[in-house]
């Protein structure tokens, strides 16, 4: 078969019925411990280049946020790019493979940083960071837009995300035990573990090389069948003019744009959190590389069993209603312990027992949260198909990252603030767990939970406009059938 010869009719009409292979799930599954671990380990960048590198934490965090906002600039570019791509071994894969080359160059350099002046390292941060988020674009936004072609079927998508998300916890678990548990862990030199400096260059090689081995193994496992989807057929009269009516289409849609404003508005909460989380663990709850790394491996079945339930939760309330609920639930048990902490009701730090109310939080606040991401991504997915009946196309990579600009520019002001918060207090770098630092992280902790909840409760509100569910999804295949016979 050529390239010329795969067009919107290459697949069988009874394929949209079709069980998915375990394999399938696997091979898609496992790219995602490529993601997890990539995850772990870029959420340690703020406190790595201000805690560790010595960068003051407003320069630090002022170039990581320009990083993210740069970067939702090219995703939907790379998205649509690899919609329309045409090669023998399918839309996306050409990209993926570029990406393995690039990235292990790119985390080189991002954790390896030279010993410049403050104002240079803005730069080098700057750069280094935006090397490293293109590439890993070229591979995340690619593998993502598999999904919606994998697995055409409602619950069968539920699924097939349920293994992506599964084994991208496996991934974070994997790299967590080795940030705390080998390259970042308490020694008689570096009591907090987490301020070895010496640790971060050999912890990245291996994230690297968790990466390459997940991806290739994703990439490779995926490919043949890769080859056979829908590719844009060749049109030799289209216009610019005529992809942009497509896009806008598909940009205007009342579900998607639900989903953008639930997504632009949990993304804010998550940015803040996701510059603050590693300070709350050293200096609020004031827990040991150990410690964190405990508490993580008594979590990790927690995504497995959100995986279990997603689909389970899907087929007895529809997805809209089950994510919503378990994104409350989440909402309410990630976030007590610091509300009992600040209050004076939970004062155990030092104590075995911290850790166990921690991880009992901790893992209903990991189940729900995952197993109600499984169900909002599924349900962007099944945007895929509502877009397809009314332009005839498909637009996974576009849908998949056209949120991606509002989103990062929310998330590079979310990424701003922490460092903003830390210097108003006059939060200290280099600094060890004191009665001062306690002082001071509690007063950070004040302003944080407040406002992370807000966020969140909103984004959870959001999705009460969706409206796409299992009747309308099946409407939609059985349009795009008949279009096609």
């Amino acid at each position: 078969m050529t390239v010329q010869d795969v067009g919107e009719d290459q697949e069988p009409l009874g394929s949209y019925r079709r069980g998915l292979p375990f394999q399938t799930k696997a091979f898609f599954g496992i790219g995602s411990v490529a993601n997890g671990a990539y995850g772990a380990l870029a959420g340690l960048t703020m406190f790595f280049y201000s805690q560790v590198v010595g960068v003051p934490p407003h320069i630090a965090s002022l170039a990581i946020s320009a990083v993210i906002f740069i970067d939702g600039f090219w995703d939907p570019l790379i998205g649509h790019g690899s919609d329309q791509f045409r090669s023998r071994i399918g839309r996306r894969h050409p990209f993926i493979y570029l990406a393995l080359l690039l990235i292990p160059v790119a985390l080189f350099l991002r954790w390896h940083p030279p010993g410049w002046e403050a104002s240079a390292m803005f730069w080098y941060i700057l750069g280094t960071g935006l090397f490293l988020n293109l590439a890993w674009s070229l591979y995340e936004v690619p593998s993502g837009a598999l999904a919606p072609e994998l697995a055409p079927d409602y619950h069968d998508r539920t699924v097939l995300l349920g293994y992506r998300w599964m084994l991208g916890s496996l991934g974070t678990a994997l790299a967590t035990v080795l940030i705390y548990g080998i390259f970042l862990k308490k020694t008689p030199e570096h009591p907090v573990g987490q301020l070895n400096a010496d640790g971060y260059g050999p912890l990245s090689l291996a994230i690297t090389l968790i990466f390459l081995a997940a991806g290739l193994t994703m990439a490779l496992g995926t490919q043949k069948k890769a080859a056979g989807f829908h590719q844009r057929a060749h049109e030799p009269g289209r216009t610019f003019k005529d992809d942009w009516r497509d896009a806008l289409v598909t940009l205007t849609n009342r579900n998607f744009l639900v989903a953008l404003m639930a997504q632009v508005i949990a993304g804010l909460a998550f940015g803040i959190a996701a510059g603050l989380t590693l300070y709350f663990q050293t200096y609020l709850w004031e827990l040991k590389a150990q410690d964190i790394l405990v508490l993580t491996l008594l979590g990790i079945p927690g995504p497995i069993f959100g995986g279990i339930i997603a689909p389970r939760l899907a087929r007895r309330f529809g997805k809209k209603k089950a994510a919503m609920g378990l994104f409350l639930t989440s909402v309410i048990f990630g976030h007590t312990p610091m509300f009992l902490k600040l209050i004076g009701v939970l004062q155990l730090n030092g104590t075995p027992a911290l850790l166990w109310v921690l991880a009992a939080f901790t893992f209903v606040q990991t189940v729900s949260a995952i197993a109600g991401y499984i169900l909002a991504s599924s349900m962007i997915g099944d945007i895929v198909e509502e877009v397809q009946v009314r332009t005839g196309r498909r637009a996974e990579g576009l849908l998949t990252t056209a949120d991606s600009l509002p989103s990062k520019i929310v998330n590079a002001i979310a990424a701003l603030i922490p460092g903003l918060i830390l210097t108003a207090v006059a939060f200290p770098t280099k600094a060890q767990p004191s009665e001062k630092t306690m002082e001071l992280i509690t007063q950070v902790a004040w302003l944080y939970l407040p406002t992370v909840i807000i966020l969140f409760l909103a984004s959870i509100a959001s999705w009460s406009f969706y409206r796409l569910d299992e009747e309308s999804h099946a409407r939609n295949l059985e349009t795009i059938a008949g279009d096609r016979s």
